[in-house]
């Protein structure tokens, strides 16, 4: 057509692109990029209007520069936003998501001085653009993107869509979080659809609330966590995990329960983010916010009465203990795991001495450590915080030094735990097996007096499953990877 030329192309950030697709509607997609691209800049308000088979998108308060906008804009796969504060939408495919729903895009910007506008079309398969005349007139600066929608998409995208999906992806935004933008700059971003305020969704109606901190080296996550009055709906459970005002994805943390929500903003993860920005890599930064909102889920479940949990007898524990780390030896992977929760590792603990008992407190996080000197018995324990470095523990009222510092090593800690969660077992971040009493191979095992049997099995295949989802064990080899583990286990 007169006046088009094709995309510029980034090929290899196209490539990157072709591996990692949405998996939201492509509808939701086409609201959410521009509502991000809106956050990791300087917009204080955005404006979605649908009238007549078209969806306008107006964007106050920023504009793109001129060089944005000519060189960078057109261009297929081009990552630009790579700053210290990270930016949702450095992906570079962004707005080009609306040529899926549009027989033309028309965008138009102003940031000071400069005044421009250009058209989107698909011709013949390929994303083509042209020079247009600005035509708006604003005061101040402004991003407009005209959608002419496609026929199938005429009838999906309605105000009713867009308000839900708003609500979806950005629920505290809406309630009046500050959202930050690239530059590290926070402030409030107001929405409308068709000339109303989009109001946020609905609280659900709940007993308690608590609220949840992580500090994940000098940054912090913060949230809450909600005890539902009533069973959720399957897609309202878990904790929301929300990056830069967006709802990333959602997790249990090991600890499921039909009537537990929350969600929890961790800025410091935009690197993380994977693909449409549903996924999370499984990086360090991850792995210590996984541990320290595993374990506030635990107490706040603990509380409630929803963590029925029974440990499992002694000489069961040390002997699966045992032939997992027998396991460890024969397989690099889960030795790489073992080192990354600790497991199997020589730590510092506190012994009391036999001069008298301690007097102190049992620390979150920590379990106590029975014995004396060598050459005694019994003894209380004291305070052990796994993975952290610890003086004499303090004693008696004349405060003094009684107890010493010995090596010992952590295992793994089993639980059997009643829960309607469809599995047989899982691991926690935290570094707990759960074994699910209510599972029916748990209750066949009962009766079949196989029950160390299968609390071994299922131990080994929840360790396995972690492995897998923090990429230790590839996707494409865990099928056979586990039955070399089960197969070996077999010939301990």
């Amino acid at each position: 057509m007169s006046g088009y030329q094709p995309f510029k192309v980034d090929m290899k950030h196209l490539m990157e692109n072709l591996r990692d697709h949405y998996r939201i509607e492509i509808e939701e997609a086409a609201i959410v990029e521009n509502v991000d691209n809106c956050i990791d800049e300087r917009y204080s308000e955005i404006k979605f209007l649908v009238n007549e088979g078209k969806l306008e998108i107006l964007m106050l308060g920023d504009g793109m520069s001129s060089e944005t906008f000519w060189v960078t804009l057109p261009k297929m796969a081009a990552t630009t936003k790579e700053t210290a504060s990270g930016a949702l939408g450095r992906y570079g495919w962004g707005m080009k998501v609306c040529l899926w729903i549009a027989n033309q895009v028309n965008i138009e910007t102003k940031k000071g001085d400069f005044h421009g506008a250009q058209s989107w079309k698909m011709i013949n398969g390929i994303p083509s653009w042209k020079k247009e005349q600005p035509k708006k007139i604003l005061d101040g600066n402004f991003t407009y993107v005209a959608i002419e929608l496609n026929d199938e998409y005429k009838a999906k995208i309605t105000p009713e869509l867009i308000v839900k999906t708003l609500q979806k992806f950005y629920p505290t935004v809406l309630r009046g979080a500050p959202v930050q933008n690239r530059y590290g700059e926070k402030r409030v971003l107001k929405m409308i659809v068709n000339e109303r305020i989009v109001e946020p969704p609905c609280e659900i109606d709940y007993e308690k609330r608590v609220p949840i901190k992580a500090t994940v080296g000098n940054k912090e996550a913060t949230g809450y966590v909600y005890l539902s009055k009533e069973s959720l709906p399957e897609e309202e459970r878990g904790i929301w995990i929300i990056v830069h005002g967006r709802k990333i994805t959602n997790d249990f943390f090991g600890y499921y329960d039909d009537k537990i929500t929350g969600y929890v903003h961790a800025d410091f993860l935009i690197k993380d983010l994977r693909g449409d920005k549903t996924q999370l890599m499984k990086t360090h930064r991850w792995r210590k916010l996984s541990e320290a909102i595993a374990q506030q889920l635990k107490e706040f479940m603990s509380e409630i009465g929803a963590l029925r949990e029974e440990t499992l007898p002694k000489d069961i524990v040390k002997r699966i203990h045992i032939e997992i780390n027998e396991l460890v030896r024969y397989f690099p992977e889960l030795q790489e795991l073992a080192k990354k929760l600790g497991i199997g590792i020589s730590q510092d603990v506190l012994i009391p001495k036999k001069e008298g008992s301690t007097s102190t407190t049992l620390e979150e996080g920590s379990e106590r450590e029975r014995g004396l000197e060598s050459g005694q018995g019994g003894g209380e324990g004291v305070p052990v915080k796994l993975g952290e470095e610890h003086e004499k523990a303090p004693t008696g009222e004349g405060g003094k030094d009684r107890a010493e510092k010995r090596k010992r090593k952590r295992g793994i800690e089993i639980k059997r735990l009643p829960s309607s969660e469809k599995k047989e077992a899982w691991f926690t971040p935290d570094g707990i097996v759960f074994i699910n009493t209510t599972f029916p191979t748990y209750k066949k095992a009962e009766k079949m007096h196989s029950l160390e049997y299968h609390i071994e099995r299922c131990a080994i295949e929840a360790i396995l499953e972690y492995a897998a989802n923090e990429g230790v064990i590839s996707d494409t080899t865990i099928k056979s990877y586990k039955n070399d583990v089960l197969a070996k286990w077999g010939e301990l």
